[in-house]
């Protein structure tokens, strides 16, 4: 099986790749190419940030900083998902509110292996999937006249921008996050570093004007 190359642009900082991190593998099945796209242009970008968020910065910060964080992305992550699901349910009604079986088959769906690096990443997942259900709707009202090509085009443009901003936004909350407490806690470094200096200064001065002198071996 061919291998995805890995994009730079989804890589955060104190992320390496070649260390080994555990991982679940979920099998999911995704039947629109808009879906599919999403997968594949957001997954891994999310995933490695929302890892970032949850491991990386709670060695390199505070616990504070990152429950701080946590709170913000959960908050946009859930936010996301719970009007996914109000509008997928809307478009249902009125599917069933114009007699359409939105029961409809898909000519390339694909069954994707998913590597679950974090608990929020399969929130992510969840998002995607919703989606894809949300598409089934959607499509089923296009392909009955229900919905025109401009209003099928626009709501599919409008809410693949916006899982895909989501991503967008969850990385860079954990580069500026990681960052700042990589900053942070090279300042504290600095700063114990010229307190210990200066203490050794200040003995040696005291050694060479005989205030201190040194042990006999």
């Amino acid at each position: 099986m061919a291998q995805r190359q890995r994009n730079d642009s989804t890589q955060i900082p104190s992320v390496r790749q070649d260390n080994s991190r555990p991982f679940l593998t979920q099998t999911t099945l995704l039947n629109s190419l808009h879906a599919q796209q999403i997968f594949d242009r957001g997954y891994e970008m999310c995933a490695n940030a929302l890892f970032s968020l949850s491991v990386v910065l709670r060695f390199i910060g505070s616990e504070e900083q990152a429950l701080e964080v946590d709170t913000l992305v959960d908050t946009q992550i859930d936010q996301t998902l719970e009007e996914i699901r109000k509008e997928s349910l809307r478009l249902k009604e009125v599917a069933e509110g114009n007699g359409i079986e939105t029961t409809i088959g898909y000519t390339s769906a694909k069954a994707i292996d998913v590597q679950i690096t974090s608990p929020r990443a399969i929130k992510y997942l969840a998002i995607i999937r919703e989606f894809d259900g949300m598409m089934a709707h959607l499509d089923a009202l296009w392909l009955s006249c229900v919905i025109t090509d401009s209003q099928y085009a626009r709501g599919v443009y409008e809410w693949k921008r916006r899982i895909l901003r989501l991503a967008g936004q969850v990385r860079q909350l954990a580069t500026r996050a990681v960052l700042a407490a990589r900053r942070k806690e090279t300042g504290e470094m600095a700063d114990e570093s010229g307190t210990a200096r200066v203490g050794q200064d200040r003995d040696l001065a005291a050694e060479v004007a005989g205030k201190n002198p040194p042990e006999d071996d």
